[in-house]
């Protein structure tokens, strides 16, 4: 189902700004932590991956966020888009999620 697809995921964080660098958390260290997410997703078949409950973007955009919370805790929403205007962003506070598919 979504091989030879690409998508724009977008991480967006919260917490306290860094005194001296003035951001949440280095965009390496982000990177970094996403890395082996990554791997798994890219050029692997989605529906394949063992915890994803659907076919669609927003049972994706779940895994992910079960796979990176843990290692980003500054982690507020995550959208992850399959055409610049179609897509869902999944936030969050504490243990409560909202999601929101754009387009139609």
């Amino acid at each position: 189902m979504y091989t030879g697809h690409s998508y724009l995921i977008r991480l967006m964080l919260q917490g306290k700004l860094d005194q001296v660098m003035g951001w949440v958390l280095d965009f390496g260290d982000v990177k970094e932590r996403f890395k082996p997410i990554y791997r798994q997703l890219d050029h692997n078949p989605l529906d394949q991956l063992p915890g994803i409950q659907g076919h669609d973007t927003a049972s994706v955009v779940e895994w992910i966020h079960g796979q990176l919370k843990p290692r980003v805790p500054e982690l507020a929403r995550i959208d992850l888009m399959n055409t610049p205007q179609h897509g869902v962003s999944l936030s969050w506070h504490g243990d409560m999620r909202w999601p929101l598919l754009f387009g139609r």
